[in-house]
């Protein structure tokens, strides 16, 4: 499999069987698909064209944790139902059940009477990240 990726994208335009053959979303070969989009586009493998991705989110939407105040921890409480609360090492951590892209959201942490938010992959080790917030207090 194959993907049609625009440099710099956290997203595929589409994706291909073959890099020779026809894109059955346009009903054009690749190439003259690839002309009309542009230098910017390429036909790479799938995988490649995730891993791509998976760094431009990085680099766009995972920051570090920033300290909030208690009415916006409280917002974020209550705005939509919290998802996978857990306490780690006296850490309070839950993330937003609405994904900002891909599998990152908004998570939220408080320990010592301190509030924080960070983006952070619904994948990303929790232990991890008491550690990192930790580090902060």
């Amino acid at each position: 499999m194959y993907a049609i990726y625009e440099q710099g994208k956290y997203y595929l335009k589409t994706t291909v069987d073959n890099p020779k053959g026809v894109c059955h979303y346009t009903n054009k070969t690749v190439d003259e698909y690839l002309k009309e989009l542009g230098n910017k586009f390429s036909c790479i493998p799938l995988e490649e064209a995730l891993d791509k991705i998976h760094e431009v989110e990085t680099a766009s939407f995972i920051k570090p944790w920033k300290e909030i105040d208690a009415d916006k921890y409280d917002y974020w409480l209550c705005v939509l139902p919290p998802e996978k609360w857990k306490t780690v090492d006296g850490v309070n951590i839950f993330r937003i059940s609405e994904r900002l892209t891909g599998n990152i959201t908004q998570h939220v942490a408080t320990t010592e009477n301190r509030y924080f938010a960070a983006n952070r992959r619904i994948s990303d080790s929790y232990d991890r990240m008491a550690k990192e917030i930790k580090r902060l207090v």
